[in-house]
């Protein structure tokens, strides 16, 4: 009994550690180990085996955790020190990831080592043209930051996949480059083969570009061959799995390595005396190989030390029960990588092999078909719900969809780009990319015609009310269960967050060095400014899925710039607009935008949207032509001002003047020594300012002269490359904040 009980425990362990709000005193964990190992102990030697377990059973989740705590912190230690400014620094780095290349701009992974002999591995950043080549050596010149990134509620998460991926820092290349000697053996390194695998695709033929894109991500997981209009294609079929080298394509590849060799063995005069053994042997050594064409990324040795795991069991004759096997693959991959934990590879990969055991194990025999549709069906199930809670949307055709592309993913073209980046002539490739490209068109196709849903973020007890319902659902004895496991799903897909009971909420967006502001009322949701493209589908868009926001009642433009209007088209293709107001209209015709004119208001039961926007002067930049609004509820206000410049605070100080008082003043342009005049405080007199900017961004935004008068008036400064999203509530007593909770491994909020 108490065998079993040891390595789940210790992945129970593992994994919860990652859910601490604070790490705790080393002092407190060890006294903790030592006192279950005692109790451990007394009950082996009391000869209580009840007991033994349940002890046993402690003492495996304490060490898990101490273990993962302890990995973790050490990987905490080793990155980059947290800076407001990058740090500019010379570097001896030598290229190891595989470099992406997108017009003029370049990002790759290297070891890097500082002249005082510190070494990191960085993401590094480089926007002036130049090509890099895998396993090169150069001294540069670079600008170094921690790797934080945008704090929100929901969306991408840069500090957990630095800690997941081994990423200790993200530097900026500058103009300074010396080549260093690359060493005699530099040509045994697989990035050498990698690299020239990759340029060997990127020479096919025109007119074929998605199709050898596709090519190449599956042959060397280099995925920056295909634009974003493919991966938007994708998303809603449920197909961004297939397109790298992920555990199911090491799978497949192991498993036709291993039919091949015993296809070999079969017409041999003398068979070896262990053909399983050689078997086995040829599928791990085939799956370590295409692993290695990823570049021994850490989600592809995850994958590739599951299938080792399995490997072993099926190599011992089946003496370990396939959940056994299970937990030591769950158990090697936490040992491997505890921070593997913060991404969500990790659940679903091991989620959909659990749900597999759990459909296909211990059942009569069926045909093959059956348990294929039987093993499909699971899949999508469990898998579409993982997908809902990690990406907010769910692929509602993923399952047939998935049917067909999973053998030909797997089974074609994988085979396919394997043999044609190995040959030596390039009309092969040049056929496997039109192979490539028919298949991408017909994708693209069907991805502008099949929806996704997109839904809200549902609490965990609804989460896990829901996966239990589906593995009850899956059950072959669950029949009576069934109505009760639907109606589990069932709220979770239709769940939404109560609307909110305050006259306002105000939600300022960490989106990078940019302004997004979500104004709710109970009845109406009003966005000021989108952030970038990137920042508007990496961290806007899905919190406004979260929030199970589908339409806007209004969308603010302040002006034409990339940081506040850049993700406007990923908005309107995602949510209905009801109205679109923009500082510059002329740049949104096929919208119908309005100009958001000074005088402008409407009411939103009783929260007033008022526009205060001064009239441009003649030949004025974009950002005196920016929007501002003024939202009144319960006798308090906050104004918003996007980058309009001293020049036009004067102006509306001038109409308006004492009537601008506000309690919240969003900083026009960042907190930019261009914009809150002193005068400007004077007149507004806010209790709190909030700076929407990057961490350590190039601008120095805010500024310290802004920060300077900020401390001189006892104004409380907000800062988003600090504090993360901020939220405030309007209600009745006040202007209340709302906290995000925080996890011990985090450095942010600061």
């Amino acid at each position: 009994m108490w065998r079993r009980c040891v390595l789940p425990a210790f992945c129970a362990g593992a994994v919860a550690a990652f859910f601490l709000p604070v790490r705790g005193s080393w002092t407190v964990w060890a006294g903790l180990w030592f006192a279950a190992a005692a109790g451990s102990a007394w009950a082996f030697y009391a000869g209580r085996r009840t007991g033994l377990a349940v002890m046993l059973g402690l003492f495996c989740a304490v060490s898990g955790m101490v273990y993962a705590l302890w990995r973790t912190q050490l990987a905490l230690d080793a990155q980059w020190a947290v800076a407001q400014s990058p740090q500019s620094v010379q570097l001896d780095i030598r290229v190891r990831g595989l470099p992406e290349r997108a017009d003029k701009s370049s990002r790759f992974v290297a070891d890097a080592r500082t002249e005082d002999g510190r070494e990191y591995r960085l993401l590094f950043y480089d926007y002036s043209g130049r090509v890099w080549q895998t396993g090169e050596r150069w001294r540069v010149r670079a600008r170094v930051r921690a790797p934080l990134g945008m704090r929100n509620p929901a969306g991408f998460d840069r500090e957990a996949w630095a800690l997941a991926n081994g990423i200790d820092g993200l530097a900026s290349l500058g103009k300074e480059r010396t080549a260093l000697p690359s060493g005699a053996w530099a040509w045994a390194d697989i990035g050498h083969w990698r690299a020239k695998i990759a340029a060997a695709w990127r020479r096919t033929g025109a007119g074929v570009s998605n199709g050898a894109g596709l090519m190449r991500a599956l042959s060397v997981g280099d995925r920056s061959g295909l634009p974003h209009d493919v991966w938007a294609a994708f998303r809603p079929l449920g197909l961004n799995h297939l397109v790298s080298i992920s555990g199911l394509h090491i799978s497949m590849v192991a498993v036709m390595a291993g039919l091949l060799c015993r296809w070999l063995m079969r017409r041999l005069r003398r068979v070896p005396a262990r053909p399983r053994l050689w078997q086995l042997g040829a599928g791990v050594a085939a799956a370590a190989v295409y692993t290695g064409l990823a570049g021994f990324e850490i989600p592809a040795l995850r994958s590739l030390l599951m299938l080792c795991v399995f490997a072993w069991a099926w190599a011992r004759r089946g003496t370990q029960t396939a959940w056994q096997v299970w937990w030591t693959a769950l158990a090697g991959v936490l040992l491997l990588q505890p921070a593997a934990v913060l991404t969500a590879g990790f659940w679903l990969s091991f989620g959909l092999v659990a749900t597999l055991l759990w459909t296909l194990a211990n059942r009569l025999p069926e045909h093959k078909w059956w348990q294929a549709v039987r093993g499909q069906w699971a899949a999508t199930l469990v898998g579409g719900i993982g997908a809902a809670h990690f990406f907010g949307t769910l692929p509602v055709f993923s399952l047939p969809v998935n049917a067909v592309a999973i053998p030909l993913f797997s089974w074609v073209l994988v085979p396919v780009a394997l043999l044609s980046s190995v040959s030596p002539f390039d009309f092969v490739r040049d056929w496997a990319a039109v192979l490539g490209e028919w298949v991408s068109t017909a994708l693209l196709w069907l991805g502008a015609r099949l929806p996704d849903m997109a839904l809200a973020q549902a609490p965990a007890p609804v989460l896990l009310t829901a996966l239990a319902g589906a593995f009850l659902l899956l059950l072959p004895q669950g029949g009576r269960w069934r109505p009760l496991a639907c109606c589990a799903i069932a709220v979770f897909l239709l769940y939404r967050p109560p609307a909110p009971q305050a006259p306002l909420t105000v939600r300022v967006w960490d989106v990078g060095q940019g302004l997004s502001v979500l104004l709710q009322t109970p009845s109406q949701n009003v966005l000021f400014d989108t952030g970038t493209p990137a920042a508007a589908e990496m961290a806007l868009l899905p919190n406004l899925r979260a929030l199970g926001i589908g339409k806007l009642d209004a969308l603010i433009l302040s002006h034409h710039d990339d940081d506040h209007d850049g993700g406007y088209p990923a908005l309107a293709k995602a949510l209905k607009i009801k109205k679109l107001w923009a500082g510059q209209p002329e740049h949104y015709p096929q919208a119908r935008a309005q100009h958001c004119a000074d005088g402008t208001r409407w009411q939103s039961g009783g929260t007033v949207f008022e526009f205060l926007t001064p009239p441009p002067a003649a030949n004025a930049k974009d950002n005196e032509k920016s929007c501002v609004l003024r939202v009144i509820a319960n006798g308090r206000a906050i104004l918003i001002t996007g980058d309009l410049g001293v020049a036009g605070e004067r102006a509306i100080m001038a109409k308006y003047g004492s009537a601008l008082y506000s309690n919240v003043l969003v900083l026009g342009h960042h907190g930019s020594k261009t914009s809150t005049a002193e005068a400007f405080l004077d007149t507004v007199e806010p209790e709190t300012a909030i700076a929407a900017n990057g961490f350590a961004n190039a601008f120095r935004h805010p500024h310290p002269e802004v920060v300077a008068r900020l401390e001189a008036r006892q104004i409380e400064l907000l800062r988003t490359d600090h504090d993360g999203a901020a939220v405030l509530v309007f209600g009745a007593d006040g202007i209340g904040r709302v906290a995000h909770p925080r996890k011990w491994w985090q450095r942010k909020p600061l």
